[in-house]
């Protein structure tokens, strides 16, 4: 980790035409936000509508193909996230939801997911945490016929441990910038839970931390920097712009656009693997290890060396 906080100046702007894109799209998700406490006192319907709005933005704002929903994540190990605000589904997923109905996901076809806050508060930080860390302990299970295209794509599945970015948008912020960034450096890593990845060659090995980004609408970025920099985010420090491949941990950003940087985080940070089968294939024909795993954690009682099954445990019923 780096010993000193780093910071890029105030004002830190893409300076191109479709940053101003993008600032009209935070401007129009704030208005959202105050439309929704016209409407509504109520703090759970207010949270609603800043989630709505976060999904629908982003339906815009990624490539074809990828589709924009909430709900739990699963993986075929039988664990599962907590309920998620936003969850990004690439075109592996082979389920598909309505759009504002809250769906069950398989990691293995999720590019990333997160929360949305209304207000940034350090009990709101906790939770999203809490929710980060539960997300940073499913694993995706990789096939033989998978293919990663580059070097730099290859390190960044070893750096993220074979889980999807969790991010945070915030609409607003009640925390000093310190603050926000000390407990985001005290908050740790996250290793894999026992059975998914026990062996350090394994691509699923390498802990996480619970939040990989915090985007704070009209302030900045919290972002996570991994060692060497897999994919190449590049920072203005000063009059000096920094590759960040000597950094690691979490630096803040301030910037008049944070949301562009937010997304240009995230195209860059979700994971690009071109899988040669199907990734449902594991959820319903589990392999030895999965079953193995599921069986320690009391999911199913099975016979692991014939792979019979006797005995499920309602998926509800799971931790």
């Amino acid at each position: 980790m780096a010993k000193k906080e780093k910071r890029a100046p105030n004002g830190l702007r893409t300076g191109l035409r479709f940053e101003k894109l993008l600032v009209n799209a935070e401007q129009s998700l704030r208005l959202e936000l105050d439309k929704a406490r016209l409407e509504s006192d109520h703090s759970l319907s207010i949270g609603e509508q800043a989630e709505a709005a976060v999904r629908d933005m982003l339906r815009s704002h990624l490539p074809a193909g990828y589709s924009v929903g909430h709900g739990h994540v699963y993986d075929a190990y039988g664990d599962r996230s907590r309920q998620t605000d936003v969850v990004i589904a690439n075109p592996e997923h082979p389920l598909t939801f309505p759009e504002e109905r809250s769906g069950t996901y398989l990691v293995d076809g999720v590019s990333a997911a997160g929360e949305v806050k209304a207000t940034l508060t350090p009990q709101k930080l906790e939770d999203c945490l809490a929710k980060g860390t539960r997300f940073k302990e499913l694993r995706m299970t990789r096939n033989q016929t998978d293919v990663v295209a580059t070097e730099r794509h290859r390190a960044l599945i070893r750096q993220i441990g074979l889980v999807p970015p969790y991010f945070v948008l915030a609409f607003a912020n009640k925390m000093k910038v310190d603050t926000v960034h000390e407990r985001l450096q005290g908050a740790g890593l996250t290793s894999p839970p026992p059975g998914k990845a026990d062996d350090p060659k394994d691509d699923g090995h390498a802990p996480q931390p619970p939040l990989d980004a915090v985007c704070v609408l009209g302030q900045g970025v919290f972002v996570y920097l991994r060692p060497n920099n897999p994919i190449g985010i590049r920072v203005k420090f000063g009059k000096e712009i920094e590759e960040a491949a000597d950094l690691a941990g979490w630096i803040f950003m301030p910037t008049d656009a944070p949301l562009a940087w937010t997304l240009t985080w995230l195209h860059s940070s979700m994971p690009r693997i071109m899988r040669g089968g199907s990734v449902f294939s594991p959820y319903l024909i589990p392999n030895q290890k999965n079953l193995r795993y599921m069986a320690s954690r009391g999911y199913i009682n099975v016979n692991v060396a014939s792979g019979e099954e006797t005995e499920a445990l309602p998926a509800e019923e799971h931790p």
